[in-house]
C-alpha cells in the first residue's frame, strides 16, 4: 500500500566522502554506489564542484557536497525505494527524476514506490509517468494480476480501476 506521509521540506544533506563504486557522471555529478548487496543499495550524489577542505588526524582531505541520497531494497524482483532525499538548494531541478530515470535505464532495474510516499514522492512519480522513456504500472495488490497504467494527474497519479493510495496497491516504474 503506497500510504501518505508528511515530511519537511527542508533538507541539508551536508559534506561527504565520496566511498563506493562510481555508476556514472550525469548532470554535472557523480552518483556513487556505497554499500551493495543482493538486497539492499545506497546511492548518494555527489556535486565535485563544491569541495571542502577539511584537516583530521590524517592530514588534510577534501569532501563534497551531498546532493542526494537513495536507499533501495529489493523485494519480489524489484528494488523498493525506501528512502530519497535531495538538498533542498538542489530542488526544482526534477533531481528525483533524472536520477531515477538513470536507474531504471542504465542500470536496468525495475523500481517500485515506496510504501509511503510524502507530497513530494507522489509528484515525483507523477512527472515520472510522463517521461517519455519510462513506463509507470500498477498492480491492484502484490499479487494480483490486475494492472493498469495509471494516467499523470495535476500533483499525483491516479487510476480508474482501483485506489493507488488506500488499497494494497503496488505502483512500479520500468525503462520503455
Amino acid at each position: 500500500m503506497v500510504a501518505k506521509i508528511e515530511m519537511d521540506k527542508g533538507n541539508s544533506l551536508g559534506y561527504g566522502d565520496m566511498e563506493g563504486d562510481l555508476l556514472g557522471r550525469r548532470f554535472g555529478y557523480h552518483i556513487m554506489n556505497e554499500q551493495e548487496d543482493s538486497t539492499y543499495r545506497e546511492i548518494w550524489v555527489y556535486d565535485m564542484s563544491k569541495p571542502k577542505r577539511i584537516r583530521t588526524l590524517d592530514g588534510m582531505t577534501t569532501r563534497y557536497r551531498i546532493v542526494a541520497h537513495i536507499e533501495l531494497s529489493k523485494e519480489r524482483g524489484s528494488w523498493h525505494v525506501d528512502l530519497i532525499k535531495v538538498d533542498s538548494r538542489y530542488k526544482g531541478n526534477n533531481l528525483a527524476v533524472k536520477l531515477y530515470t538513470f536507474l531504471l535505464k542504465d542500470e536496468g532495474i525495475t523500481l517500485r514506490a515506496g510504501s509511503s510516499q510524502s507530497e513530494g514522492g507522489r509528484y515525483v512519480w507523477n512527472k515520472l509517468s510522463r517521461h517519455k522513456d519510462v513506463t509507470v504500472y500498477a498492480k491492484k495488490s502484490s499479487y494480483s494480476k490486475v494492472i493498469d497504467f495509471p494516467r499523470a494527474g495535476k500533483r499525483e497519479l491516479f487510476s480508474n480501476r482501483f485506489n493507488l493510495y488506500s488499497d494494497n496497491a503496488e505502483i512500479f516504474a520500468i525503462a520503455s
